[in-house]
C-alpha cells in the first residue's frame, strides 16, 4: 500500500469512529480492513480509545474548594487595590505637607528656578522612597518565613 492510500485510510478510519463516513467510503474502509491484518488492528485501538476517553469523566472539585478559591482572589485583588490607595493617599498628603513646608522658599522670586527644581526633586524623591520604605517594610513583616525562629 502506498503512502498517499494509507493517508486516504487512516482519514476513513477516523471518520469512520467519528460516525461522518459515507456509505460508500465505509464499504471502501471495511475491504481494506479485512485485506490488511495491521490496519485492522490500528482501526481496532483507535475505536478503543475514542471509547475510553469518551467515557472519561472529570472529577468534580469539592464546594469548599472553589469558596476558598473566590475568597482568595477576592482577598489578593482587595488588598492590592488596598495598597495602591494607600500609596497614592501617602504621596498625596506627604506632597501636600512638603508643599506647605516649602512654599515660602518655592514662591520667592529671588531663589533660582534651579535651586527650587533640586529641593523639589530632592523633596519628591524622598517621599517616594520613604512611602516604598515603608510599604515593603510591613509587607516583608508580614511574609517573614523565620519570624518565630529563636536562635
Amino acid at each position: 500500500m502506498n503512502t498517499h492510500n494509507a493517508e486516504r485510510i487512516r482519514q476513513l478510519m477516523m471518520a469512520s469512529i467519528d460516525g461522518e463516513i459515507a456509505p460508500d467510503e465505509e464499504k471502501e474502509l471495511k475491504k481494506v480492513l479485512l485485506s490488511d491484518a495491521e490496519l485492522a488492528e490500528e482501526y481496532q485501538q483507535l475505536k478503543n480509545l475514542k471509547m475510553m476517553t469518551s467515557k472519561a469523566k472529570l472529577k468534580e472539585p469539592n464546594p469548599e474548594l472553589w469558596d476558598n478559591y473566590s475568597r482568595r482572589v477576592f482577598t489578593r485583588i482587595e488588598r492590592g487595590i488596598g495598597w495602591i490607595l494607600f500609596t497614592i493617599g501617602a504621596l498625596v498628603l506627604l506632597f501636600y505637607g512638603a508643599w506647605a513646608a516649602l512654599s515660602d522658599i518655592l514662591t520667592d522670586p529671588e531663589i533660582a528656578w534651579w535651586f527650587k527644581a533640586a529641593v523639589v526633586s530632592a523633596v519628591a524623591g524622598t517621599i517616594i522612597l520613604l512611602v516604598s520604605l515603608i510599604r515593603e517594610r510591613l509587607y516583608l513583616n508580614k511574609h517573614e518565613r523565620y519570624k518565630d525562629v529563636i536562635r
